[in-house]
């Protein structure tokens, strides 16, 4: 160790201008070895389930560059390959890396996540053999290992381009994707690299649940992900919002102040972060899970490992003839894809076919090149979500499931249908049977699951007809039942959408509920809706009673009146953050005085305070 240290003195550098360069590291030519031991460090940041806060795995950072002089690391891996050290800095640090990672408890089944400087890799310099031997020096798997590769570094440059990576991945096994959403070539980067994990540059995460443009971009990348068979790291996670967003949104694992700041202190490490588990069963929007569901449709078949030599997957195969495939996992348990039955039999039929089976040396680790790759999903996804995935690659058995970033099991084709289908058969019965809208109960439940969730601000919003009973009385209840079906597609298309929910009281009665969304805005969207309802509704007038601008219809006591033209009121009530509703009871009389209220307002939407 001591040897390789001594080598990673700096060089005088005359390259560029002195106010440009970075600065000497301290001890001059003479520096011992132990300038540098003493000081670099490495501290581990955890990577959890997003769902569970279960540990994934570690990533390990170099600490200590301060204490030589450098204000970060990037600033001394840059002075380390001026001077041309720079693969052996980062041996080192890597050894330092293994070395503190075997002594976390249940290591065996984490993954360390490690970072590779791009210059490294293109300097073809070994790096593949140093993580080889790393590996075997410590008793580790491929499984074990992630490498990181940022897209900070143009690989399109030099004279292999990303035929290095290939190298590193197939060393390796698989690649991890760094700070996917900067840098060089993502598309290019992520179409060649095929890596199992991808993390997002933490631009993309950074105020996420207040920037809608974030939020396509991040909607796109997680299902592109996972359609090429990619876990997605959201990285730099720091408050609740950004969490929560990340976790509707499908993110897989989580990284970031909002789980732990990197220590280097092991001590301080943990198998499993609650507070990612209490942020999760504070978020009520958790109900939206078809766990269940899936649970009772899941083949929980054993899976093999991609270890295994290809003699005991035939003997798998033999004793569970009604098997035509297996789910094939790494050495710690993640799904890689599926291996075919039909794909094996190309090997007994070849010429030396049976002999190949007989030696299991040549057979051992060969099981990679036949695995197919297979879609798959968090168990906490909805049923739509996951039939989305599905239904997008062709001539698909089924979708893996992931539990915990495990394998959970393996939902077929058939029993996915069958999901939702009794979805669907459960939604109808809840349905309003006019509009298809959700009806009494699933507004109740809404609301029930708003009582529980009080960390969030919600505006209730109470929508009704003005003149209805005239209108409807006039012209038959088949116009009446068009005007409401009007007014239904507006709000459909208006508000279905994430963080808002419609529903059908009843009759001319509507309810939108908006989660998480600016007042002002709440109110806006409101006040479009009934606009445009007010205009559109028109069209069912005869053109007389369009150009008077009212109807004549009998009143309650009989009298001939004149009836203005249809119209809206709305009563919104805002449930501020970290406050309470009121009993249901109590809600119904504040909504009830709200709606008459706006029906006396010049513009027919008040708006009222918990």
């Amino acid at each position: 160790m001591n040897q390789v240290v001594a080598q990673l003195l700096p060089k005088k550098d005359f390259s560029r201008p002195l106010a440009q360069r970075p600065p000497a590291i301290p001890g001059g030519d003479r520096a011992p070895a132990t300038a540098w031991s003493a000081h670099l460090d490495i501290a581990f940041q955890p990577i959890v389930d997003i769902h569970t806060g279960r540990v994934f795995g570690f990533e390990a950072l170099t600490r200590g560059v301060g204490a030589l002089g450098f204000p970060s690391p990037i600033e001394f891996f840059d002075r380390c390959f001026d001077d041309g050290l720079l693969t052996r800095v980062e041996e080192f640090i890597l050894t330092k890396a293994f070395d503190k990672f075997v002594k976390i408890e249940g290591h065996k089944n984490l993954k360390l996540f490690v970072n590779l400087d791009g210059r490294t890799i293109a300097a073809e310099a070994g790096i593949a053999a140093v993580l080889t031997r790393l590996r075997d020096r410590y008793q580790l798997t491929n499984a074990n290992i992630a490498l990181e590769i940022s897209e900070r570094h143009d690989f399109s440059r030099g004279p292999r381009g990303l035929q290095s990576l290939l190298d590193l991945r197939a060393a390796l096994g698989s690649l991890t994707l760094d700070d996917f959403g900067s840098g060089h070539a993502n598309l290019q980067m992520f179409y060649h690299v095929e890596p199992a994990i991808l993390k997002l540059d933490h631009f993309i995460i950074s105020s996420i649940g207040s920037d809608p443009k974030k939020v396509v971009f991040l909607q796109h990348i997680v299902r592109m992900a996972h359609l090429l068979g990619s876990l997605v790291v959201a990285e730099g996670v720091e408050t609740p919002q950004e969490y929560y967003v990340c976790r509707e949104l499908g993110c897989d694992l989580v990284q970031g102040y909002a789980v732990a700041r990197p220590t280097v202190n092991l001590d301080e490490l943990e198998l499993s972060y609650a507070n990612i588990a209490s942020l999760r069963n504070q978020d009520r929007r958790k109900a939206e899970s078809d766990a269940n569901l899936i649970m009772a449709e899941l083949d929980t078949m054993t899976p093999i490992c991609i270890d295994e030599d290809i003699s005991s997957v035939f003997e798998r195969f033999r004793t569970e003839r009604e098997r035509s495939f297996f789910p094939v996992v790494d050495a710690i348990g993640f799904p890689v894809g599926l291996v075919h039955e039909q794909d094996l039999k190309s090997i007994i039929y070849s010429m030396y076919g049976r002999e190949l089976l007989r030696n299991r040396r040549r057979t051992a680790g060969n099981l990679a090149s036949f695995v197919r790759p297979c879609t798959f999903a968090n168990i906490d996804e909805t049923t739509e979500k996951i039939l989305e995935i599905f239904s997008s690659l062709p001539n698909s058995e089924g979708v893996l499931i992931v539990k915990e970033s495990r394998f959970g099991g393996f939902l077929p084709a058939r029993s996915l249908l069958k999901i939702i289908n009794e979805k669907n058969l459960q939604l109808a019965r809840d349905q309003n049977p006019l509009s298809r809208l959700p009806g009494n109960i699933l507004i109740q439940d809404y609301l029930a699951n708003a009582v529980a969730d009080s960390g969030a601000a919600y505006h209730f919003a109470y929508l009704d007809f003005d003149y209805f009973k005239p209108f409807n009385d006039k012209y038959g209840f088949r116009t009446g039942d068009r005007a409401i079906l009007m007014c239904a597609d507006i709000l459909r298309s208006m508000f279905g959408r994430d963080g808002r929910f419609v529903g059908h009281v009843g009759g001319d009665d509507f309810f939108v509920a908006f989660r998480g969304v600016d007042g002002e805005a709440a109110l806006t969207e409101v006040h479009q809706a009934i606009a445009k309802f007010k205009s559109d509704v028109e069209s069912l007038y005869p053109p007389e009673d369009r150009r008077n601008g009212y109807i004549t219809a009998p009143a309650r006591t009989g009298e001939i009146q004149r009836f203005p033209l249809l119209a809206i009121s709305g009563a919104i009530v805002h449930k501020p953050k970290d406050r309470p509703l009121p009993s249901m009871d109590n809600l119904s009389a504040l909504i009830a005085e709200a709606k008459k209220a706006a029906k006396k307002s010049d513009d027919r939407v008040v708006r009222v305070c918990i």
